[in-house]
């Protein structure tokens, strides 16, 4: 009978011993071997890695300055230390478009609404470069009012009533240098726009007075308190909403057209680059 050669089905488990040569010597010899190939490979593996992370690092770290930077200069204020205007004057088409000039220039189209915070932004930032080019005789800009934020005015009408409001200075002291112009600005001005969904806003005896403050004569704001030009104001609202719907395909502000085309004002130097 021929002889067990080893092997796990052995009868008294004779092959339960590891063959020669495979023995427990051998087994850490392999083990040091993989544990030395590892130590070859895994260096430039790991290097490799920090290479490529440090460079992400540096990627990500680049686009967050970019972003910073193009940010900051898209916030800059052009003109900070003009004021409001003091030579433009005012008049009223009997659309309800409000026209300041001082002279000539170019022309542009703005459309607002009172309670539109963002406007209150871009008046801040353009505010004073407009009005400076309106009293050099560099620009004219016809005004467009909008009334749509009204349902989220806390009296339901301001939009409508701060365009009313407007339309009364223009109609009848816009021929006083400046005034109509910096009412315009003062309705946008921090601490007195009101805030959308807020829980109060400018009545028309506040409105009245801020006129006065402006310049206006006492009987502007007899006007604005009885509303004298709120019909005037919804009519021409709508009337501004359909051209700029026409124009652009949407209704939004602020808003500026050129020769009926839309202006991009997301770049700080709009102004200059038509002014130029």
């Amino acid at each position: 009978m021929a002889k067990s050669t080893g092997g796990s089905s052995g009868p008294q488990g004779n092959g339960s011993k590891p063959p020669a040569g495979k023995g427990k010597g051998a087994t850490s010899a392999r083990g040091r071997q993989s544990v030395a190939a590892a130590r070859r490979t895994n260096p430039g593996s790991n290097r490799t890695q920090l290479i490529i992370g440090s460079i992400a690092v540096v990627l990500i770290a680049a686009v967050v300055i970019v972003g910073l930077v193009l940010n900051k200069k898209n916030n800059v204020v052009p003109e900070d230390n003009y004021g409001y205007s003091t030579k433009s004057t005012a008049t009223a088409s009997t659309d309800g478009v409000i026209t300041f000039a001082n002279g000539s220039g170019v022309t542009i189209e703005t459309y607002e609404d009172a309670l539109c915070p963002v406007c209150g932004e871009f008046e801040k930032q353009f505010g004073q470069q407009m009005a400076k080019a309106v009293d050099e005789g560099r620009l004219t800009v016809q005004l467009h009012m909008l009334t749509f934020l009204d349902q989220a005015s806390a009296s339901k009408d301001y939009s409508t009533r701060a365009y009313a409001a407007l339309l009364a200075v223009a109609h009848e002291a816009g021929s006083t240098p400046g005034l109509a112009m910096k009412f315009h600005s003062m309705l946008f001005d921090e601490g007195t726009q009101p805030e959308e969904s807020g829980s109060t806003d400018l009545t028309n005896e506040q409105l009245g007075d801020l006129a006065v403050k402006a310049g206006a004569p006492a009987s502007v704001k007899e006007s604005i308190v009885a509303a004298k030009y709120l019909d005037e104001a919804k009519a021409g609202s709508v009337t501004s909403s359909a051209r700029l719907q026409a124009a652009i395909g949407k209704v939004g502000t602020p808003s500026i057209l050129k020769d009926g085309a839309a202006v991009n004002i997301n770049s700080v130097d709009w102004l200059s680059n038509l002014l130029n």
